[in-house]
């Protein structure tokens, strides 16, 4: 195997591989990437055999081959060479050959062989998503998904259809809830029933659709989906199980509304926050007519008060909140304005952006 390749498409492509590859992998093979030369195409794979990854480079191939390479420590010598042709050599032994001008590397590889196989991508049937649609229903989502291992079936985001060609994505912790719901396919699939795409896969994807195409290929298969963007391919091994039936937690009746500007909202939250328990991150809201007070207090540190301006209908509030929880919603809106819909102390609060009616998020509250 050799092959001549500019730097930079090189580190690219071992940059989206190595985020795949398993850094704390007792397998010692999963913390390499297979190495597949021939046509003047080179081909990087990484899999942690929960999330895979394969993406094609352009190169001048002198001899085919194949060989699989330690991700992080071929990253990291790509990473400090300069920005020129580099010529990458298999020798006897397996060893690996790096030529930059002057540079010159000798790395160990283990054998292609030894590497997990890899489902064939081009023989799926993929349907086209819309990249910015779906990359913004994960950015309303993916914060929301819960990291709690014994709590295995909310470690990813449930993905269902709806009615009228709209899907749902679905992610909550137990703390908060939020879905969001749009039109993504451009030709709907036929799911019968909901997935469940696990945090890291869903990183995955997220990095992806972030190299600038407008479509992005879906495929399901029982247990798995696979995702075509360019030369670049990914699968994503779901979560199986039931998900939890979210809606029963959506408040029915929610007579007192609060709309508030979002960015006096965002900063006034996060100056009252820095007073907060540590802990609990617990602030408390007082709502009346035209003015909403937050305030936090922390008997090691202090206190803090902040009042803003807003329009509310309803009778006297006082409602805690984890100020976390709200910020990770305020941040990813767009609207100048956030609604609240609330009950009262005990009851779940949903927020929504005044012209983001898609997106709801649902808040426990606590006592403060």
């Amino acid at each position: 195997m050799k092959f001549t390749i500019h730097r930079d498409p090189l580190l690219d492509g071992l940059q989206r591989a190595l985020s795949v590859v398993e850094k704390k992998n007792t397998v010692q093979i999963l913390g390499n990437i297979l190495f597949v030369v021939g046509g003047n195409e080179l081909s990087l794979s990484a899999t942690d055999l929960e999330v895979g990854i394969r993406v094609t480079i352009p190169v001048k191939t002198h001899e085919p081959g194949k060989t699989t390479i330690s991700a992080k420590q071929l990253h990291d010598i790509v990473k400090e060479l300069p920005s020129r042709e580099l010529v990458l050599t298999k020798k006897e032994n397996n060893w690996i050959e790096i030529l930059s001008g002057k540079s010159k590397f000798n790395i160990v590889s283990l054998a292609a062989d030894e590497f997990p196989s890899l489902p064939v991508f081009e023989e799926k049937n993929y349907f086209d998503a819309r990249v910015d649609t779906l990359g913004e229903m994960i950015d309303r989502t993916e914060f929301a998904v819960s990291v709690d291992a014994t709590r295995y079936h909310l470690n990813g985001v449930f993905f269902e259809a709806l009615d009228n060609n709209l899907m749902r994505m679905t992610a909550t912790d137990g703390h908060r809830l939020s879905f969001v719901d749009s039109e993504v396919f451009l030709n709907s699939p036929e799911l019968k029933r909901g997935i469940i795409i696990p945090r890291k896969g869903l990183a995955e994807l997220r990095k992806l659709l972030s190299l600038g195409q407008s479509t992005v290929g879906l495929a399901f298969e029982r247990g798995y989906i696979f995702v075509q963007l360019g030369q670049s391919y990914l699968f994503i091994r779901l979560i199986e199980g039931e998900y939890p039936d979210y809606k029963q937690v959506i408040p029915k009746v929610s007579d007192k509304t609060l709309v508030v500007p979002r960015e006096e909202l965002l900063s006034a939250l996060r100056r009252v926050s820095l007073l907060a328990n540590e802990k609990s991150r617990g602030v408390k809201l007082s709502i009346n007519e035209n003015a909403l007070v937050i305030t936090s207090s922390n008997p090691d540190v202090g206190d803090a008060r902040e009042e803003l301006d807003v329009k509310f209908s309803g009778e006297l509030l006082e409602i805690g909140f984890n100020a976390k929880y709200l910020l990770d919603c305020l941040a990813i809106s767009r609207s100048p304005e956030i609604k609240f819909s609330l009950k009262d102390k005990l009851s779940p609060g949903i927020m929504r952006g005044q012209d983001e009616a898609h997106h709801t998020y649902v808040i426990m509250p606590m006592r403060i």
